[in-house]
């Protein structure tokens, strides 16, 4: 199988390196707030300057439907705390295995150091997939062109050496004649 240009990328070349981390005691409200005004889907929740959890928009979902108060609601009473990290030199299909291993929709990267360096949603990874599949086809329809008219030419050649056959069978016959060059001509 070729590889295909989406195989080339690392997670840390589609990654999004603005990370936006709250205190554990911030409230709900607050947060949902703070997602609002960066546009983001996902906070992490730092206690005494260490990451401790990540709160996304499906844990705000999950607490609407639970009828929790946004006000009194904290993050640490709402944030899962099961990180789940890679390195930054992991591949999209690595990350992809990943996300789907542990049915999250947010991977945190992170260095050696165990330093957080950015975060890749599932939306950023089929951004990427997508617009490689739409290059993919674009190639593929430019490759089918160019067999479309190597096609032609081979079907056009034929048409020539049927018709090459068919005038030397019409010549051999009125000279009374018999050769084999009609019968080469096909081979």
């Amino acid at each position: 199988m070729p590889v295909t240009d989406a195989e080339k990328y690392i997670i840390a070349d589609v990654m999004s390196k603005v990370l936006i981390d709250v205190a554990s005691d911030t409230t709900a409200g607050d947060a949902a707030e703070i997602m609002i005004e960066n546009s983001v889907s996902s906070l992490l929740v730092k206690d005494k300057g260490t990451i401790v959890g990540i709160v996304t928009d499906r844990d705000f979902t999950r607490e609407t439907a639970q009828k929790s108060s946004f006000d009194s609601l904290t993050l640490r009473d709402m944030m899962s705390t099961d990180l789940v990290s890679v390195g930054p030199t992991i591949s999209l299909q690595e990350a992809v295995e990943t996300i789907r291993k542990h049915n999250i929709r947010h991977l945190l990267i992170k260095t050696e150091g165990d330093e957080y360096i950015g975060m890749v949603s599932v939306k950023e990874l089929l951004s990427v997939l997508f617009e490689e599949i739409r290059q993919q086809n674009i190639r593929l329809k430019g490759k089918v062109g160019e067999l479309e008219k190597f096609y032609k030419v081979a079907v056009d050649r034929e048409l020539v050496m049927v018709k090459l056959k068919k005038r030397i069978y019409e010549l051999e016959k009125t000279l009374g004649v018999e050769s084999d060059l009609a019968a080469l001509l096909t081979e």
